[in-house]
């Protein structure tokens, strides 16, 4: 029996509803925040570049966009255009659950930027299974 593993270890990304999606997620150490509104819009605060693109800076950014899901197991991010120009283009935001999602622009390096879900914005919590 052979077991093959990658370089991503931790979030690991699953298929998600995207009707469950929409809420408020935020990691409390970098205060950073993704807000996945309901219709398709998107808005970000305190994302440090580096943990959107592989070849990003540590300057962190605010933005707003759409955000489509694919048949996968993410959902794009597209950073509307700002003075007519576009500064980021789009971003993965990968699914762990309802309630994680994350960043991880290196498919060979770490998750870049955990976020968890704020209770109470509005969908309501996924029962936990056991151990989970």
């Amino acid at each position: 029996m052979a077991v093959l593993a990658s370089g991503c270890t931790g979030a690991g990304a699953v298929n998600v509803d995207p009707d469950r999606l929409p809420g408020v997620y935020r990691d409390d150490e970098s205060d950073a925040e993704i807000r996945l509104h309901p219709g398709g819009r998107f808005s970000a605060v305190g994302i440090a570049k580096s943990d959107a693109y592989w070849r990003g800076s540590a300057t962190r950014v605010d933005f707003n966009g759409t955000w489509d899901p694919t048949p996968s197991n993410f959902v794009y991010l597209q950073p509307d255009k700002i003075g007519g120009q576009r500064v980021l283009g789009d971003i993965q935001l990968w699914t762990a659950s309802p309630e994680k999602v994350f960043l991880h622009p290196d498919v060979d390096g770490p998750v870049t930027l955990e976020l968890v879900r704020v209770p109470g914005n509005g969908q309501p919590p996924t029962p936990s299974s056991a151990g989970g």
